[in-house]
């Protein structure tokens, strides 16, 4: 299943709000009170990934934030992440203030990094449950950590996962790949002749050149050649 959320009191939120960088979440695990997460922060420029670690320092909702990596330059991101440059960081924080165990004690499994990008939280999660005790389980969590939630799909397990529709394939894009996608086929980028250059796309959406090609071309190959279709040797 895939879910998008938000939830007040999140230090990711504050990241977003003030930073305007991106998080990748690999999962937490509980001790006691304390929950620990690796997380991956990213942005366009390694000056823009710091600003971001130490946002998510001075956050008093976490304890401790640990770089895993010296610099933001030498952290390694999935390649579907936004930005060239990231960090991966180790944090620490009273479970009751990350929405992250409230799914895990309740039987949800990460399956993959949720992502938490321009304000909005994108979680895919396994789950052995009916779809009644699945709502009941969403409901309570909604009222728990005062969450919006919303099921974006939801898959049965006996479904063949590897089936996926293009319309599927653009909701694993990441929000800025999929605005560089969609603003380049809605202006007439892939039209021949082209009727608009990659300076006028990147422009509209408000970034670099660079950066803006460096979205685009990760959405094309991932559309091109998503991972299920890929051979073991790729």
């Amino acid at each position: 299943m895939k879910l998008e959320l938000w939830h007040p009191d999140c230090w990711t939120v504050e990241v977003m709000e003030e930073t305007g960088a991106g998080v990748l979440g690999h999962g937490s695990v509980m001790d006691g009170r304390q929950a620990f997460e690796r997380c991956t922060i990213y942005g366009d420029s390694s000056d823009h990934v710091r600003e971001a670690v130490q946002t998510a320092k001075d956050s008093t909702r976490i304890s401790c934030v640990q770089e895993v990596q010296s610099t933001p330059t030498e952290s390694i991101a999935p390649e579907s992440a936004i930005g060239m440059f990231s960090q991966d960081v180790f944090i620490e924080y009273e479970f009751t203030e990350g929405i992250g165990p409230a799914f895990f004690s309740r039987g949800f499994v990460l399956d993959g990094p949720s992502q938490m990008e321009e304000g909005r939280e994108v979680w895919p999660l396994l789950v052995q449950m009916d779809r009644s005790a699945l709502g009941r389980r969403i409901e309570e969590i909604q009222k728990e950590y005062d969450a919006n939630i919303t099921l974006n799909q939801v898959t049965p397990a006996d479904q063949d996962r590897t089936q996926s529709s293009f319309q599927a394939q653009l909701d694993e894009l990441t929000p800025r790949q999929r605005q560089a996608y969609e603003l380049a086929r809605e202006n007439g980028y892939y039209e021949w002749p082209r009727e608009t250059s990659v300076q006028e796309l990147a422009d509209d959406l408000g970034v670099s050149k660079t950066t803006f090609l460096e979205h685009l071309r990760s959405a094309e190959n991932y559309l091109l050649d998503p991972p299920e279709t890929q051979s073991p040797s790729e």
